[in-house]
């Protein structure tokens, strides 16, 4: 599912829990946006729990959510994809459990 379609937005950490939205990869430090398997379960927004996924080297391990961090390549919500060094694949722990990738601006 695109990430468009998941309402995406790239973040900037402001610290101590908080964070503003940008739309921007450049300069962000990681992204939010709405689970791609309970928005189809759902069929929409009402409902669905947000994702995010922090980048790496960008906000602090202590950080929530954690432990994960992303590397992000590309220009934009269009062809975000998460590549090495670091973790390639999300995994939710709680909740759902959703478990998959973000590639070419997908969320899959």
């Amino acid at each position: 599912m695109r990430l468009r379609d998941l309402n995406a937005r790239f973040l900037k950490w402001s610290g101590h829990g908080s964070f503003i939205y940008t739309d921007l990869l450049e300069g962000a430090d990681g992204i939010w946006f709405l689970c791609p398997k309970c928005f189809l379960d759902n069929a929409g927004a009402i409902g669905t729990h947000a994702i995010i996924c922090w980048f790496r080297g960008r906000v602090p391990d202590s950080e929530s959510p954690g432990p994960g961090r992303w590397n992000p390549s590309g220009t934009g919500y269009d062809n975000l994809t998460f590549v090495p060094p670091g973790v390639v694949s999300v995994k939710l722990t709680a909740g759902c459990g959703w478990h998959g990738h973000v590639s070419n601006g997908d969320a899959a």
